[in-house]
């Protein structure tokens, strides 16, 4: 069994390492690791996870690369330095020089250590590093300056360099993060640089499946409060992004759930036959997508579940299908349906499912850490440390393993054909 030295720069609580494992182990390969993160919280889980690693609880500002146990004979260094002050997801906010200066320290690892391959993963507007104004502003004349010298050091410390925007859910994730990876092959090592396949596509083809649903990760056994029965509102952004996804997967019939989301329900719209949609199931809990029959008629059962057979079919066109959605909590964002990937998972609790529970009742709660960690790509029995805030904070963090995986998977299959 060859050994695989690897060195995880900014493991945090273990996305990429779950996904190189998971490629070495498919190729026969043992794994060598050396993983390193400031948080304590996310060296407990990742060490939980994967007790044979070398766990460093330190910044690699301060670390001697050299003292690490895979710094011998390196054959990949993956880093993930801190996206925060590169990302979108700030919005206005400043940007912090300081903050990002952790990604310079890739360099002086691939100095010293000299190792065969360097992966390193950020967001794809990490391409648009450059000086920033006194008080924090990407200049724009100078945008991309900084990066581009990121990439011609490591060339000049003899790699060759190459880089692309990949998204998650085209190699098995299902969420639609997207995310830069920068590939370096030491010139003198006899390596190449690959890229993944895909196994998906978004629509799917004749090839390939297409993307993974969201309606796969969503545990629906989990209860889902009543929006009309909750003793803190909903903040008026949060309403209005339900409405949205009313209006875009509900159509015609979406006017009484808008009516019952705003307390209106003594309002016009309520005249609408709401019994043609409404739904039978558990008291207070988030319903599977259903089929409706909106003939007019007095017969009960008129609600399926997609798993069971279509109701009685009449001579003109009777069925609906109603299904609940996703909808972001925080940020710009809006609506999403069940049937797409998750958009990607930030640090904070950021997505709710909202459904319809008896009658024509709307519910809405936040997904669980095990819903998002399942989006991110984790195994089930992936252990998590620390709070439910810290747990959250940690697969927002997290590198879905898939892009891992896949990364490495091709890596090693060429390495070993």
């Amino acid at each position: 069994m060859k050994q695989l030295n690897i060195i995880d720069m900014f493991c945090g609580g273990g996305g990429e390492s779950t996904g190189l494992v998971q490629a070495a182990h498919e190729y026969d390969c043992d794994v060598n690791m050396s993983a390193i993160n400031h948080w304590e919280r996310a060296i407990e889980t990742h060490a939980a996870n994967y007790p044979f690693a070398e766990h460093r609880v330190e910044d690699v500002q301060t670390i001697n690369p050299e003292t690490l146990k895979a710094a011998v004979d390196t054959d990949l260094l993956w880093a993930s330095p801190a996206c925060t002050h590169h990302s979108v997801a700030r919005g206005g906010k400043p940007k912090n020089e300081q903050m990002r200066a952790p990604a310079w320290d890739v360099l002086r690892f691939a100095e010293i250590l000299h190792p065969k391959r360097i992966i390193v993963e950020n967001v794809p507007e990490f391409q648009n590093w450059g000086p920033l104004t006194p008080d924090g502003k990407t200049i724009a004349e100078k945008k991309g300056q900084t990066f581009n010298m990121f990439v011609r050091c490591l060339q000049s410390l003899n790699y060759v360099v190459s880089f692309k925007v990949l998204c998650a859910a085209d190699y098995g994730a299902p969420t639609s993060r997207r995310r830069l990876f920068i590939q370096a092959v030491r010139r003198d090592c006899g390596k190449r640089i690959v890229w993944p396949k895909m196994t998906n596509t978004k629509d799917g083809d004749m090839f390939l499946p297409k993307w993974r649903a969201a309606a796969e990760i969503i545990d629906w056994s989990i209860p889902c409060q009543l929006i009309k029965d909750r003793k803190k509102p909903l903040a008026a952004a949060t309403l209005r992004r339900i409405e949205c996804g009313i209006r875009e997967f509900w159509g015609d019939y979406a006017e009484p759930f808008i009516a019952l989301l705003y307390g209106q329900s003594t309002s016009e719209s309520i005249q609408k036959p709401v019994s043609t949609i409404s739904c039978s199931g558990a008291h207070h809990m988030l319903i599977q997508p259903f089929v409706s029959a909106i003939g007019q008629t007095s017969a009960k059962n008129r609600n399926r579940e997609i798993s069971k057979p279509l109701s009685t079919i009449c001579t003109k066109q009777e069925h609906c299908l109603v299904q609940p959605f996703i909808t972001e909590y925080y940020g710009n964002g809006c609506a999403h349906p069940v049937r797409i990937p998750l958009p990607t998972i930030t640090t904070k609790d950021r997505f709710a499912v909202c459904g319809t529970t008896d009658g024509i009742e709307l519910g809405f709660r936040m997904l669980q850490p095990k819903e998002l960690a399942a989006a991110t790509g984790f195994p089930a029995d992936y252990k998590f440390t620390g709070t439910k805030v810290e747990v959250v904070k940690q697969i927002g963090n997290a590198v879905p393993p898939d892009f891992a995986k896949a990364m490495f998977g091709q890596i090693l299959k060429e390495m070993t054909a």
